[in-house]
């Protein structure tokens, strides 16, 4: 051994060091995919998985490896698409602009060479706001004594602030998402109104009680229907766990704030007697309210793909699972009769329970096997019955805003704040779903003057957890 040659004492040293790096690097790395598994995982919505936004659009790959949309549609505007192009505005007022001499040598121009139309869209002013005084006469009926407080369509019956201020309060807050201190700052910044931070939260606040009526109209439309989807997400509540729950249809949107995140939920917003389907997730309240499911396969495609890439008993059932989802769908594309339908539901129910029936060891497969078989009853309703989706994309849709929204509100006060939420977020939503303006349904329901009580401001049912 030379002199320039570690000892063998020294080569120790090295490879217990080096052993304590890998170890140190084998756990760092067990931490990093828990990581991201808690973002990645088959729960988390498509929108927000970001793993597959790094690879190049162009990159080559086997088609055998694309995955399967589960919303129906597909990227992209589509080749040969001509672009859309925003309406020209008919002009209020035409102005004439001309020159009378040339600017570089000062020649006098005889007349013009052509018009050069341009289109420029402004803003009025920001107005002061006006003050009226309303002087409501009081009436008694000398035949029955009953005492009458004559009304005007704008006036409200309670405050000081009219139908505009109160329509922007809860628009700039529940549209706009600025927190209540902002809403005054930009009232007194464009109209010279001032108003604090809790004379705006006031101002939404009517807006949601005025509201109340026409919610209630949406949860009855949406107790009539023949399919809803229905998701909860979770919200704090004077910092405790709430759920925020959405009941969305193709024209209805409903938000519910409670305490529970059991099937009590879904029985009082749907009713005890609901007789549509529900297409949900694999939550355990869904088949505890209702034996006619719809369970989503985005969830189930996503939570088999998981487990492929955990255990290798995995791969050949995700590739399964997606094959017959795809071939579902393309085969339900076609014309198909009502026996045709049932017929192909009882060949891809055979196809699941042959899934079920393999053998594999303890671990992510097993679990994802165990939930295909808890929902077998539950996974080709949409087979069956046209009108059905196989996602629940319309549901999970349905949360990204309020979702976004909770981010900056952080938790809701009390029941008053459950109140106003759950109503103003489902009438913002209904009336985006059935093409009208927010603002002027907002003027509007003020404007008719049928504001509950502050009293009457709660949740319809305080759930028990």
């Amino acid at each position: 051994m030379t002199s320039s040659e570690p000892s063998k004492e020294e080569l120790l040293t090295q490879f217990a060091e080096l052993k304590q790096e890998v170890e140190e690097l084998r756990k760092e790395n067990q931490r990093l995919r828990a990581k991201l598994r808690w973002y990645e995982g088959p729960h988390t919505p498509p929108s927000k998985d970001q793993s597959d936004q790094e690879e190049s659009s162009s990159s080559d790959g086997d088609e055998d490896d694309e995955q399967p949309r589960t919303d129906g549609g597909t990227p992209g505007r589509k080749a040969g698409h001509e672009p859309e192009w925003r309406d020209a505005p008919d002009p209020n007022e035409e102005i004439e602009v001309t020159c009378d001499c040339c600017p570089e040598c000062g020649e006098q121009f005889d007349e013009s060479a052509g018009v050069s139309p341009r289109l420029v869209e402004e803003l009025p002013d920001p107005q002061p706001p006006e003050v009226t005084q309303y002087n409501r006469h009081h009436y008694e009926c000398h035949s029955c004594g009953t005492e009458t407080v004559a009304s005007h369509p704008d006036c409200p019956d309670e405050g000081q602030f009219g139908v505009n201020v109160i329509a922007q309060s809860a628009l700039s807050r529940y549209d706009h998402r600025l927190p209540y201190r902002k809403i005054g700052d930009r009232f007194e910044q464009l109209h010279g109104l001032e108003l604090s931070a809790a004379s705006t939260w006031h101002a939404t606040e009517r807006a949601a009680r005025a509201g109340r009526c026409e919610y209630e109209q949406i949860r009855r439309q949406i107790q009539q229907a023949d399919v809803v989807h229905v998701d909860e997400t979770g919200i704090k509540r004077d910092g405790e766990q709430a759920w925020l729950w959405t009941f969305t249809t193709d024209e209805h949107t409903l938000y519910a704030v409670r305490e529970s995140r059991g099937s009590d939920v879904p029985a009082e917003v749907l009713g005890e007697d609901f007789a549509g389907t529900v297409i949900c997730d694999g939550w355990t309240a869904y088949p505890a309210f209702s034996e006619t499911l719809q369970r989503c396969w985005a969830h189930i495609l996503r939570e088999a793909e998981e487990a492929a890439e955990q255990q290798d008993e995995g791969k050949p059932i995700y590739r399964a699972l997606r094959q017959l989802y795809v071939a579902l769908q393309a085969r339900l594309e076609s014309d198909v009769t009502v026996r045709e339908r049932a017929e192909l539901q009882r060949v891809a129910r055979r196809e699941l329970e042959s899934l079920i029936e393999r053998s594999v060891p303890d671990g992510p497969v097993a679990t994802l096997l165990g939930k295909i078989e808890g929902g077998l009853d539950h996974w080709l309703t949409f087979v069956g019955e046209p009108g059905v989706s196989p996602t629940n994309n319309a549901a999970e849709n349905a949360l990204r805003e309020p979702v976004v929204l909770r981010k900056l509100i952080g938790t809701l006060r009390n029941d008053r704040g459950m109140f106003v939420h759950e109503t103003l977020l489902s009438l913002l939503a209904t009336w985006r779903q059935q093409g009208r303006n927010p603002y002027e349904e907002l003027r509007r329901v003020v404007q008719d003057n049928e504001m509950l009580s502050r009293a009457q401001a709660v949740p319809a049912v305080a759930s028990s957890r």
